[in-house]
């Protein structure tokens, strides 16, 4: 049975580093390693509208996924939200409803506490699972487009 939690890191930091350095191997769009996001985890970690937004999947006690958004303002002055690439081991992810489960966690919670009605997702057309995984939960694709350039 998969339990949907806030990360502690006391309990899950170790659980979440394997996780990590798996997803990054296997199936992140970006690169990163783990120092980089463990310092990002431990800012979080002191600032409120972030320190309950990271959520663990557990199954059996097991750490087997982990999900969080971060929150920006754009030119515009609007706020916007964006969740990000859920972190699962390869072999944990097939079928489970793993990134469902945390993505609609996180969902609600935006909606109820940072009373935001809308979320933005980055998944490149090539992610079929993922966009599977949108469409189980009403996500549509948005006519804007991510660019980069190396300068």
């Amino acid at each position: 049975m998969l339990i949907i939690d806030r990360y502690d890191p006391r309990l899950d930091k170790e659980a979440l580093k394997e996780i990590f350095e798996d997803f990054i191997e296997n199936k992140s769009y970006f690169f990163s390693h783990w120092q980089k996001f463990e310092e990002e985890l431990n800012m979080r970690l002191l600032d409120l509208k972030y320190r309950n937004s990271m959520i663990v999947a557990k199954e059996d006690g097991k750490v087997v996924g982990w999900g969080t958004y971060t929150i920006f303002r754009d030119y515009l002055g609007n706020e916007r939200v964006i969740i990000h690439q859920i972190l699962t081991k390869k072999e944990d992810s097939y079928k489970k409803g793993i990134e469902e489960q945390i993505i609609r966690e996180l969902q609600l919670y935006i909606k109820r506490t940072l009373k935001n009605d809308k979320v933005y997702f980055i998944c490149p057309d090539s992610d079929g699972a993922l966009r599977s995984v949108f469409l189980k939960i009403g996500a549509k694709k948005s006519k804007y487009i991510w660019y980069e350039n190396d300068i």
